[in-house]
């Protein structure tokens, strides 16, 4: 900064005196031209400026010869300067310059003998002469107190010290000109001043620019000093540089001032802190006494009725102090302890684990881990270790407290069971099956090797359980869980899902031979009697079986393709092992896509009802017909009911569709009795249909009280499946039906479980003979015995006959024969939309509207073709 600002001063001061130099150049200039035009003057007494001439025609002369001036202008007498040419040093300077050169301060005398002080100018002029270029020199005298005094100003500002001044030297002689106050001008200097003389003597001898010494007061100075162009002048300006840098000089005192400050506030501020410090060190002290004085007797209290065990040890481990616990943990006594290291009472088994929960434990301060305790007596059990680091008078020590922790594990063991492990198998449970199952594929990934997995389901299970009580089926599944354990090897796994599922992952397989002998001995096994409760129980089981990654390439695909294959082996009647195939997971995506349409297709209307005639055997009328449902698919055409009715009683579907079929079954029998007042409509009624809340019935006596229809008009249809797993909420919607009005008729007769209390218990009105019985009926011996012991049989009971699948003339005149009530089937006529069906029914009456008493079968078939090209089967709902 000090730097700066001295740079600072050295241009300003540059900058002044260039400025008067050029000022003092202009001046000289401008006085010139006002002489060659007469109107220079050089003070109050003498007006006009007085010129010397010089001809010099011969430029080679020597020039040595006096030469007297004369006044050529002005009203006084000339004056006459005598001089020599050569010897004139400002002539000199002026001729061979070509400039105008400004010489010394001298003094005229005027006419009343004055003398005035003049600054002499000489100017060279080149005039055209007779003779050819005459060179002329004008000598001009100017009074400097007017003219050039107020030119050197002192300083651009009111310094002191500061001095502006022109001074010349010629020879030993120095002349000062300068500007004060006063305008004085001294001419020439006052030779006294003899150190004066010889300072400016040395700075005209000097290079023009700035100095830094002692003036001739012998003050240190800065200053610049430049010679005026053609004169003998230089011009200088100085000061004092105490007062030049006087302002840095204060800016200093002030920084140092300021950093004395800052040092004392600093000195005094380490003073105050480095007192605080102490005395928060002393209080630190203190209390870090009292503290440990209070550690020690809270630690002496919890030693003494602490539930845990409390060590305290060196930083190597070697017990300094424990409590009166420890001896009930470890069989120690606590001076027995004391001097031993900590490691003595644990188990260790893995010394590097202890030895890095150690290292752990230093460097974190504090840290919670397991291990396990050592009693005397050889017993090991495992403790929870609570420990941190006590840094103290610049010692370490480490603080263990231990806590028996055999009761807790002990719970969570038995939680991890409870989640892993199924409770009344202990076989490993669904979601510890998932994991093993996913971790044995990724391993059987990396090495490329090969997983089966069995999906395995109890035939006959439910049996058991329904009629023997849930206690025994637990019991059933405990042995069943022994067997299959048997059956397999240490590595693989035995799970089971729940119910009477249950699966096995065979891993590291060699052969695929084996896992079909793994089967074949659970199969084994299982068909093998067990003894429950003093009886002899038999089970079979449904085995479907799948490879990781031939058939899947994870675990959810895996457990799909086991069960459908588990399924495929039910369906074919169980007690076997099927493996799966690529049509079973085609068959489930087909299943999926229709089950996605049927939600769509009642609300599309791609349903149609359909119906069947029934014919009296006895006067060959139509008097009845059973109401089918056909599903025309948009992309599929018809799709047979076998194929989507089981889909619609799995989803639940069945309901909606069962009520769409009743009403418009009660609709066609309201238009068809204008022909036959008696005539009934059948409805099949799937199984499904009864459970959770049931028929609607509400609904369908409202939709028949609208027809203005009677209830003896519809006829309900059930098999005989229904029988074997009815319960009392299936019974009261039956004897409902029956009570409202509704009949109640028997399909399928003879291929279930009939019992023929429920025939009477439920009020059943007819039986259906199915058409496996009636097919060969004129072939059969058998056949026909059966067909007509179930129609006397029913006739006994009051119970109608009805036989379905009637095809030939000769099966319809066989059952006539046996006094069977009405015939069904293809012989008569296929189902028919409602249109024909009136048509059919038309037909079969006089103009008068009695009946023809003809068999129609003839008629039938000429008008109705199966639209599917081939007899579709009976089916709950389809027919």
């Amino acid at each position: 900064m000090a730097k700066t600002e001295a740079m600072m001063v050295e241009r300003n001061i540059s900058e002044i005196a260039k400025f008067k130099v050029k000022h003092v150049n202009a001046w000289r200039n401008q006085q010139i031209n006002l002489a060659n035009n007469g109107n220079l003057t050089i003070n109050k007494k003498l007006n006009t400026v007085s010129i010397q001439k010089l001809n010099i025609e011969n430029k080679d002369a020597g020039f040595n010869e006096s030469v007297k001036g004369n006044s050529d202008a002005g009203k006084h007498n000339a004056y006459e300067f005598p001089f020599s040419y050569s010897n004139n040093r400002e002539f000199l300077q002026a001729i061979r310059n070509n400039h105008i050169w400004m010489g010394p301060v001298r003094f005229i005398e005027n006419e009343d003998g004055s003398r005035n002080r003049v600054l002499n100018m000489v100017a060279p002029v080149m005039k055209n002469g007779p003779g050819g270029r005459v060179a002329e020199i004008r000598s001009y005298y100017i009074d400097p107190d007017i003219a050039l005094g107020p030119i050197v100003t002192a300083w651009p500002k009111t310094d002191k010290t500061a001095k502006a001044f022109l001074f010349s030297r010629n020879g030993e002689e120095i002349t000062i000109l300068n500007n004060s106050g006063d305008h004085d001008v001294i001419y020439p200097m006052d030779l006294s001043k003899t150190s004066r003389v010889q300072w400016l003597k040395k700075m005209s001898e000097s290079p023009s620019g700035i100095f830094h010494e002692a003036d001739d007061r012998g003050k240190l100075v800065i200053g610049y000093v430049e010679k005026i162009p053609d004169s003998d002048w230089s011009l200088m300006i100085k000061i004092d540089e105490r007062e030049a840098y006087g302002h840095i000089q204060k800016i200093a005192w002030y920084i140092l001032l300021l950093a004395f400050l800052v040092i004392v506030m600093t000195g005094l501020g380490m003073v105050f802190y480095m007192r605080h410090r102490h005395m928060q060190y002393k209080t630190e002290r203190l209390r870090m006494k009292l503290k440990q004085k209070a550690l020690r007797q809270h630690y002496d209290y919890l030693s003494k009725y602490a539930n845990d065990v409390i060590i305290l040890m060196d930083g190597n481990g070697t017990m300094i102090e424990a409590n009166d616990r420890s001896e009930k943990m470890f069989g120690k006594s606590r001076a027995e302890m004391i001097g031993q290291n900590i490691r003595c009472v644990f188990d260790l088994k893995d010394t590097s684990v202890f030895e890095e929960k150690w290292m752990e434990l230093k460097h974190e301060k504090g840290l919670i881990f397991e291990a396990y305790g050592k009693h005397t007596n050889g017993s090991i059990f495992p403790v929870e270790i609570s420990s941190r680091v006590i840094e103290t008078d610049g010692r370490l020590f480490v603080q263990f407290i231990i806590r028996d922790i055999s009761e807790k594990k002990k719970a969570e063991e038995m939680v991890w069971r409870h989640a892993n492990y199924d409770q009344i198998s202990g076989l490993p449970n669904r979601r510890m099956f998932t994991e093993k199952l996913f971790f044995e594929t990724r391993k059987a990934q990396r090495s490329d090797a090969s997983v089966a997995l069995m999906f395995l389901d109890l035939d006959h299970f439910k049996d058991v359980n329904d009629t023997m009580g849930h206690g025994v089926g637990d019991c059933l599944l405990k042995e069943a869980s022994d067997r299959l354990r048997v059956c397999v090897r240490e590595t693989d796994t035995v799970a089971r899902l729940g119910g009477d599922e249950f699966t096995v992952i065979v891993s590291d397989i060699d052969d695929f031979k084996d896992v079909e002998r793994v089967a074949q001995c659970i199969l084994d096994e299982l068909s093998e009697p067990f003894t429950l409760e003093g009886q002899s129980v038999h089970i079979s089981a449904s085995i479907g079986i799948t490879f990781f990654p031939q058939d899947a390439k994870d675990t959810h695909d895996l457990m799909k393709n086991a069960d459908q294959a588990m399924y495929a082996a039910k369906s074919q009647g169980g007690n076997q092992y099927h493996y799966f195939t690529p049509s079973m997971q085609e068959a489930v995506q087909k299943r999926m896509h229709m089950i996605n349409d049927l939600h769509v297709a009642l609300e599309n209307n791609q349903f149609e009802t359909v119906f069947q005639p029934i014919i009296d055997l006895k006067t060959g009328d139509i008097c009845r017909a059973e109401a089918l449902i056909r599903w025309h698919h948009p992309v599929h055409g018809l799709i047979n009911p076998a194929s989507f009715v089981p889909l619609a009683e799995d989803t639940g579907l069945i309901q909606a569709f069962g009520d769409w079929v009743f009403l418009e079954a009660a609709k066609a029998a309201a238009r068809w009795r204008k022909y036959v007042p008696d005539f009934q409509v059948s409805v099949n009624i799937s199984p499904v249909q009864f459970k959770n809340e049931g028929i609607d019935t509400n609904v369908w006596f409202a939709h028949l009280k609208s027809l203005n229809l009677p209830p003896e008009a519809i006829v309900v249809e059930i098999t005989e499946g229904l029988l074997l797993d009815i319960d009392e909420h299936t019974s009261n919607q039956l004897l409902a039906l029956s009570d409202a009005g509704i009949e109640v008729a028997l399909d399928d007769f003879g291929t279930g479980y009939s019992s023929l209390a429920y025939l009477k218990k439920l009020d059943i009105d007819y039986v259906k003979i199915d058409q496996m019985f009636v097919k060969n009926l004129t072939t059969s011996e058998e056949d026909r015995v059966l067909c007509e012991a179930m129609t006397v049989m029913a006739h006994k009971l009051d119970i109608a006959v009805i036989a379905e699948g009637v095809e030939t003339l000769a099966q319809l005149r066989m059952l006539a024969s046996f006094n069977c009530d009405y015939g069904q089937g293809y012989y008569i006529s296929g189902p028919v939309n409602d249109e024909e069906f009136e048509e059919l029914l038309a037909a079969s009456r006089n103009p008068d509207g009695n009946a023809t008493g003809t068999m129609m079968g003839h008629v039938a078939k000429t008008m109705t073709k199966n639209p599917i090209g081939e007899r579709i089967p009976d089916y709950p709902l389809n027919g």
